[in-house]
């Protein structure tokens, strides 16, 4: 599998670490939440990672 095929879930992964920066959970409720980048973005890589299986 090349570049090409990863990308997607590279890009998640980016989103998730992009989220972890700020260092603490921002609240479901605050302005500017981290937890869609976090948590939004696993449950995305979680379903890509499903929907493309490596045998």
């Amino acid at each position: 599998m090349g570049a090409d095929f990863w990308s997607p879930a590279y890009e998640l992964i980016g989103t998730m670490e992009k989220g972890i920066a700020v260092g603490e959970d921002k609240g479901a409720t605050a302005v500017g939440t981290n937890r869609p980048d976090v948590l939004g973005s696993a449950h995305d890589l979680s379903d890509w990672l499903d929907e493309n299986p490596i045998k």
